[in-house]
This record gives structure tokens, sequence and C-alpha cells, in this order.
């Protein structure tokens, strides 16, 4: 689930029951919502559309009294206080003596009564009591809907709050689901825009997903028939129900139209995945708004919970008016720097061009930036206004502006959208790159380099491998060599972005089928997958999400290291060849300036690795790290001769993609600084004990917990720090690691050296791979986009 749900405006359960059931919904009319029957009769009284209730079973006396040739040929069977759409048998004919099922299934008279006695027992009871049978009116779906739903009944659920519909969604069933329009037994969830009853995102399991299951065709964008009834019945129901908090579940016959199934005092959640919205904030917009009819409630959310621009910001007096770009000045401490800013009103946050800042030497006070997040504090005027804000740190590639004001910072201001030398002649929006464009529905081409801009920002942000740090490391490492029985219990960081936002954005990229098109869709699902990672975080999906983004070691694999481990062995570190990473810094500096590389080397206190290429033009380094000479020439080469050298070529490349990385380049990357290594150091990867504990961690995480498989590397021969630090590794995203799982990202370092070797053991110039960072597999669709340029910047050896 999401983690960030918590502080993002989404509603959990315990706030749902404590804000809005509790103090909104009498006992007298939940215990008439969980009554189907007497709901319906009573609703059927104030003229709202229900289905035709045929017979009532109470008890086994009139179960077996009861004709069943009274029946049509088709109907619904339910429990009358059954939930989650458990106990329903929708028939959908009867024939010969058997009823056939929505899902296909052959009944018998006598299965159908077995079915009654069950429900009769409380089996489906939302009280787990003894309960009422009955048959109602079998619903045919409307074709304009039905079309998308596999087998079963497709319904609509809306949750109303003081007569405003605040958020709806329709639900699929799908083959997983049995039939069913129940989302926890597999059934998808499709968002509704309010305003337009325009389908929007599908999810599935509480994860966004690109299409229907089942082969179904594309629902996204179609309208839903009757939107506007639907929501007045739905608000209507809330009136005269006196359930202040409610989901109305509405089908649409194809007879008859919107026909209410049931309503619902305790609404699930789900609702808030498949809308990408949080359905706390718009509850706490409507609380106190005076609205006396369902007409007028149904107008109130339209207005404010459709995607359509919000009205009435003209109305606030007392503040200046700026243009959609202006001038700024960012205040430093010997001067000041003047850029062009584009106001962006869907960004939250500011940005400021990453190029830029380093050019000013914005980023070299320790004080103002924070290098793990890309953030920096700043003091930048505006119409003569002061704003002290933190902006984060990323790539503009525009020439038009080098910042982007986001609504943090533009509080104090009305924004004329018009008030700008290009939006003379028709409207103009801003989007979220903070670019204008003019609204032009009939434009097909697709601009690459605001997607390639756009996805680089969106995966900026993602921070992966912050996000699965452990934040209580040392303190857990510490009772780990304490007691030989402990297993460590880890924290890791808040999240530090907005899941849906980032999806939502993700979602709204366009590409094609064009080669570049692939690359950029290919990235687009790579982002995903990160985001579905760290959102199973301590979840049993972890592993599964993991192994999707970087595979798996195979058993013969893991056999290999074990045997390779046994069998060879690399000498200890003499104490007089060591030197720590503050003293190294010298070395890799040295590095740098043999290459004329603009980079620094950044010294950190809490790096899981002992040195990695950051972003921002960084190296960081463990502090107190211990490293041989050797190795700081084996981490050259790696780090600055692979790593870094591949992203300044791919700064020269037409798509900053080849700097930033396409999907899957990390098992091309480190498997060409793993090759690197062993043919300029003779360091064979056989030989590579680090990089074999490793896979052997890899491995054994998934059977064991973090305890046992340290004890497995030490059989190995592993020493324990090396022990401890594969372990760590193979368990991040775990709090209690003694649970079985693992992350696998290291498995690729294994899998890209025997891919980049095969490579070059066939003929493949190892020089491509200096291209840009990109995936081995792709390299022709690679070479052959235009404008790709050869690697300008080689390593010493390849000159």
């Amino acid at each position: 689930m999401f983690s960030f749900l918590k502080n993002k405006g989404i509603l959990g359960i315990n706030a749902r029951n404590l804000l809005y059931i509790k103090p909104y919904n009498p006992k007298k009319a939940i215990n008439l919502a969980d009554d189907k029957i007497k709901t319906k009769q009573f609703l059927a009284a104030r003229n709202i559309p229900v289905p035709k209730l045929y017979a009532v079973i109470k008890n086994i006396a009139e179960l077996e009294k009861f004709d069943f040739n009274s029946l049509p040929s088709s109907f619904a069977l339910k429990p009358n206080t059954g939930f989650g759409g458990e106990g329903i048998i929708p028939v959908t004919e009867t024939k010969d003596g058997y009823y056939y099922t929505a899902g296909g299934n052959k009944l018998s008279r006598e299965e159908i009564k077995d079915h009654i006695r069950d429900i009769l027992d409380g089996r489906f009871s939302i009280s787990n009591v003894s309960d009422i049978a009955f048959f109602e009116q079998y619903i045919t779906a409307d074709e304009r809907v039905g079309k998308y739903s596999y087998e079963g009944l497709p319904d609509i659920r809306i949750v109303v709050h003081n007569l405003i519909p605040v958020m709806a969604m329709l639900r699929l069933p799908t083959k997983e689901s049995k039939g069913k329009a129940n989302l926890h037994m597999g059934a998808v969830g499709i968002g509704i825009d309010i305003a337009k009853g325009q389908t929007t995102y599908i999810s599935c399991k509480n994860r966004i997903i690109e299409e229907l299951p089942d082969g179904l065709p594309n629902i996204r964008g179609k309208i839903i028939p009757f939107w506007d009834e639907i929501l007045n019945i739905a608000s209507t129901v809330q009136l005269v129900t006196n359930l202040g908090y409610m989901a109305a579940d509405i089908c649409i016959d194809k007879n008859t139209g919107p026909i209410l199934l049931e309503i619902n005092a305790r609404a699930g959640l789900g609702v808030q995945i498949a809308n990408l919205a949080p359905l706390r904030k718009r509850l706490e917009r409507i609380e106190g708004v005076k609205v006396n009819t369902p007409a007028k409630g149904v107008r109130i959310a339209k207005d404010m919970f459709g995607n359509i621009v919000e009205k009435g910001i003209a109305q606030i007096s007392g503040k200046q008016v700026i243009g959609t770009t202006e001038k700024i000045e960012i205040i430093q401490k010997q001067n000041t720097l003047q850029v062009t800013a584009k106001i962006d009103t869907n960004r939250k946050v500011s940005i400021l061009d990453e190029e830029t800042a380093l050019k000013s030497g914005l980023l070299d006070n320790a004080e103002d930036y924070d290098d793990e997040k890309s953030t920096l504090k700043i003091k930048f005027t505006i119409k003569g206004k002061r704003i002290h804000t933190v902006v984060e740190i990323e790539r503009i590639d525009s020439k038009d502006y080098k910042m982007i004001l986001g609504t943090r910072d533009l509080k104090e201001f009305l924004i004329d959208t018009n008030n700008d030398t290009d939006s003379k002649h028709q409207p103009r929006i801003i989007n979220s790159e903070g670019s204008d464009m003019a609204k032009n529905k009939n434009k097909s081409t697709i601009n690459f380099n605001k997607i390639d801009q756009k996805l680089i920002n969106l995966d900026n942000k993602i921070k992966l491998l912050y996000h699965l740090r452990p934040i209580n490391l040392e303190t857990e490492k510490e009772k780990f060599f304490k007691d030989n029985k402990y297993n460590p219990k880890f924290e890791y960081p808040k999240m530090k972005f907005n899941t849906l936002e980032i999806f939502d954005e993700i979602c709204k990229i366009e590409t094609d089928e064009s080669l570049l098109g692939k690359i950029f869709e290919a990235k687009k699902n790579e982002i995903l997958k990160k985001i579905n990672l760290l959102e199973s975080i301590n979840e049993e999906d972890f592993s599964k999400y993991s192994i999707e983004l970087y595979g798996m070691p195979t058993t013969e694999e893991y056999e290999f290291c074990k045997k390779n481990i046994r069998e060879n062995t690399i000498e200890d570190l003499k104490e007089n060849q060591t030197v720590t990473g503050e003293n190294s810094k010298a070395e890799f500096e040295k590095a740098f300036k043999k290459y004329s590389l603009n980079w620094k080397v950044r010294l950190k206190n809490d790096l899981v690795s002992n040195c990695i290429a950051g972003k921002n033009n960084s190296l960081f380094v463990k502090t107190k790290a211990i490293f041989s000479k050797d190795r700081i020439e084996e981490l050259v080469i790696h780090e600055i001769e692979t790593h870094i050298l591949t992203a300044e070529n791919g700064k020269h490349q037409p798509y900053m993609i080849f700097n930033r990385g396409l999907a899957n380049y990390l098992i091309t990357q480190e498997g060409l600084a793993m090759y690197n290594v062993e043919k300029q150091r003779n360091l064979l990867f056989v030989h590579n004990k680090k990089a074999l504990s490793h896979i052997i961690a890899i491995y054994e995480s998934m059977q064991y917990g973090f305890r046992k498989v340290f004890e497995i590397l030490k059989e190995l021969g592993i020493g324990e720090d090396q022990a401890f630090r594969s372990v760590l590794k193979a368990k991040r995203g775990f709090y209690n690691t003694a649970q079985k799982g693992a992350f696998t990202k290291d498995y690729i370092y294994f899998k890209g050296y025997f891919k980049v070797k095969n490579f070059v053991e066939n003929g493949g110039n190892i020089k491509d791979l200096y291209i840009g960072k990109f995936d081995l597999d792709d390299l022709q669709i690679v070479k052959s986009i235009p404008g790709i340029r050869p690697a300008k910047i080689l390593p010493h050896w390849l000159k």
C-alpha cells in the first residue's frame, strides 16, 4: 500500500472512522445501510430506483417450503447483511432444473439451496451472525459500460459527504475477481472526473496499471452514461438516509438506466488510488459548506472537484500581479544572480537549473545545499518582494528560463496568464514542465525534448537508494555484533516525494512507436517500477518488485559463486597499505584533473557504499572508510573512468537521458566497470570476493533472515565486516530483517560483467559503451538515433 498516505491528505481507515463515520453516521442510519432489504424498501418508497425484490428466505423452514418455480429465469441471490460482494450468485438463465451463473457455472437446485443455508448460517454476514437470503432482479449492464467488464456486473461507487459527491470510481469485474466488482478480489477501479463523468486512471490491487486485464478494450477517456442522474441519485440517497458519510453503489441497466445496488456506511478507500487524489483533502474543503438540496451538492462537486481550473482567484485583492515569466534576483553573499523564472501553478516546490547553480557557486555552500535531497536554501526577490525558500536542483533545458517557480513561493501574487508576449492571439496554459504551450488539440507530433527533461526530473525525485538506506544503521550494527542471535530492525527515511503526483505525471506523458518513443516508454515503466518497489518496503511484494527491476541470481550462478569463493582467495589488506576516506580525496581529485572534469569529491558519514558517483557532479566518499592504494586505483577505474566518463559523454548527446540513464542502463554500466577493473588491474572477476559474496547474500536472503545469511557467508571464508555489508545490501527494504526476501540490485554487477565480457569477446567495440548510459541490448537502437555522437572522452587505455 502507499506509505505516503499518512501525510499527503489521503484518508486512512482510522481517520475515516474517527473523523467521518463516528460523528456523521448515527447508529440507526448505519443499521439501515447494513440491512439491504430494509434499505431498498425504504429507498423505493422515496422514488430511488432499486432492483425489484422477488422473494425473501429468513430461515431453514422457509427454505424447505420455498417454490423455486416462482422465480423468473434470471435473478440475483444475495445475503442481506453481506459485504464486499461475498455470497452473491448472479443467475443469468434457468433451464432444465439448472441455474447458469454470470461466471459460467452450472448449479443444481440442491447447490443453490446449500448456498442459501450458508447465507442463513451467517457465512457472508458482516457481523458473522445468522442472516437472511433474498432474490432480486438480475441487472444486465448497459453495453456502453458492460463491454469493459469480464462477465460480471460493473458498478459505480460515489463517495458522498454533506450532500456533495466527493469522489467516484467505476468498478469492473475481472477474471481474477471471478466476475465480481470487488477490488480486494482483483477487480479494477477506474477513476472518474466528477465534473465530466469521464474515466481517468486504472487501478488494480492498489497499483496504477496502464490497461485493463483480460484483453478488454481501452477504458480511459470514456464518458459514463447518465452521469448527472447518477450523481443526483447518490446525493439524494444521503439526504433521505441521514448518513453523513457514505458510498452509493450504482449500476446502469441496459433497459432502465441507473439503479442503486446498495449503500455503504463504511466505504473503502481504494477510490483514492483510482483517482490519484487524496480524499481527506476533498472532505476538508467542503466542511461547513451549506448545502440544501442534492442539485446544489452536485453543482458544488463539479465546480470544486472536476479537473477544471478553479474560479474566484481574481477576486483576491492586495496582491501583486505577475506574468507567466518574470525576472528574479537570487541574493548571494557577494552579489546577486539575475535569472528568468517561469511560473508554474502545477508545481508546489520551485526548481533552479543545475548548471546555473553550479556555475554561480551556489552549491559550494555546504550549509545551504543538501546533496542527498538535491535541495538548496536560497533568497530571491521578485517584484520587490523578498522570498526565503528551498528549491530543488534539476536540469532545465530551456534557453528562455533557468528557474521554475512553484505555488509555495507564489502565495503573495496573482498570476496573469495573458501577461506574456506570446499570448496575444490565443489563450495559453502553463504545463507541468513549466513550459508555455498554446492549446492545440490537433497537434500530433511528439516533443521528445520535453519528454526527455520531464522524465529526468521525475527520475531525480525518486532517490531510490536514499529511501532504502537505514537511518539507524550504526546502532543496529552495534546490536548485531553484541548479540549473536540478533537480526537488525531497520528504519528508513520518510518518503521525500509524492507518489500520486509522480504517477499522475508519468501517465500524462505520451510517446509513440518510433525508436525514441520506445526508449522513453521503457524509461516511464522503469520509474513506475521504482515507485512500486519503494511503496512495498517491508511488504511481501518488495522482493518481487526488486526482481522485476534488477533480476535474481539463478541456482547455477549461486553455485558458481560459492565454488569460486572456496577456490580463490584474495590476500587481506595490510594496515600500512591503507588510507582513510578523507585522505583518499586527493587521489580522486587527481583523476578528475587528468580528464579535465569539473567534479568534486564530497565526504559523507552515512553511506552504505564506501564510494559512489552521485548527482550534481559529485563523487561521494564515506569519511570513515579504509582504502588500500590498490583499492583507490580500482575505484578510479570503476567510478571515474567508467561511470563518470560515460555520464559526461551522455551530456554531448541530443537527449539528456543518455546522461541520466536509459531503462536498465545499470546492468551495462556496472558490468562495464567490473570488466574494466579486471582488465586494467588484473583482478579476475572470479577472484572478487566482494562481488561474489553479494550474489550469495541475495540468493540466501530469499530463504533466510539476516543473521543466518551472515553465518553462511562467514562459513565460506568471508570476513565479518564484508559479510555484514553484503547482507546489509541484500536486506535493505526490510524493517525486520529476520524475514525472508532480498533487495537484488547487486546482482546487476554479476549479470552485467558477463554481458559485457561476451559482447567484447564476440567482436563488440567497447568504445560504443561510452556513448552514454544505456543497456547493451539497446545498442543498435541507440546508434540509429539521429544526432548520436561517438564518445568524446575515453579512458586513457582506449585512446
